[in-house]
């Protein structure tokens, strides 16, 4: 089954997503919050899910009542397989199929390899790398079994271009989810199913705020200072939106024939 042609559509009916439905991992704030509005935006219907589901159901009650889509809030645990599976399989009950599924969960703790415990080691990859894996096949056996194709956006980051200190086990799992995204894009292709990953550079995130809190508690050094931004090419570092209009360039039929690639949202901090 060959990517269809839409050389015909106009720009409106590139960039909508009417009559699609998406699911976004992984906190109701921050990056996938961003992710949600800007789909629905366009038309989606879409199911967020949280570890906070009532922060969850708050943004799904405000996002529909602006945008007038179907939103759906619901529990997730990404590093529970059955929990993924759950909500993938509610998904599917609730709106009828899977048109778009993003990877979004993930954590960013920092630890220092000689601190570094195996439980630490083993928490970042089973969210970062096992959850997305586990994301991308739960939602590609429902897309198969529509017939329709799909897409699969999976949060990479910067540092999967990168090193960084305190951050191997992040490292680590973003080079290895920029490795999926190409196998996947190759397995599923066939499917006419696309697979696109997002590399972002520090984006201003409650996540991140928290992160600073808890370097500056332990003494150590700042890497995200107020000056990082300004020493990027672009002269500054993103926010959450930043994220959702590229989420979003992938997510439609503008990037039709894209499949297995990372796009840097980075403010050109890697080719620096």
């Amino acid at each position: 089954m060959a990517i269809p042609d839409v050389s015909g559509k106009s720009l409106a009916q590139l960039i909508s997503l009417n009559d699609r439905n998406a699911v976004v991992t992984g906190r109701a704030r921050g990056i996938g919050l961003a992710i949600c509005e800007r789909f629905a935006e366009a038309g989606a219907n879409v199911l967020i899910d949280d570890l906070d589901e009532k922060q969850a159901q708050v943004a799904a009650e405000r996002i529909a009542q602006q945008h007038g889509v179907t939103m759906i809030a619901t529990l997730l645990d990404v590093a529970d397989s059955g929990s993924i599976g759950a909500v993938a399989t509610q998904a599917v009950r609730e709106f009828g199929g899977i048109d778009i599924w993003v990877n979004n969960a993930g954590i960013y703790p920092l630890s220092p390899p000689l601190e570094m415990s195996d439980a630490r080691w083993d928490q970042v990859l089973t969210i970062n790398l096992r959850g997305t894996f586990i994301g991308c096949r739960e939602a590609a056996r429902h897309v198969v079994q529509a017939g329709k194709g799909g897409v699969i956006i999976n949060l990479a980051s910067t540092a999967g271009y990168q090193g960084g200190a305190a951050i191997s086990h992040y490292v680590s799992s973003k080079h290895a989810v920029r490795g999926l995204t190409k196998s996947l894009a190759i397995e599923f292709g066939p499917q006419n199913i696309r697979v696109l990953a997002l590399a972002p550079t520090l984006i201003h995130t409650p996540g991140i705020a928290e992160a600073r809190v808890a370097t500056a508690r332990a003494g150590a050094p700042d890497a995200f200072g107020e000056g990082f931004g300004a020493r990027l090419p672009l002269g500054r570092a993103g926010v959450p939106d930043d994220v959702a209009r590229v989420a979003l360039f992938c997510a439609s039929d503008l990037s039709i024939l894209m499949s297995g690639s990372t796009l840097l949202v980075d403010a050109g901090a890697v080719a620096s």
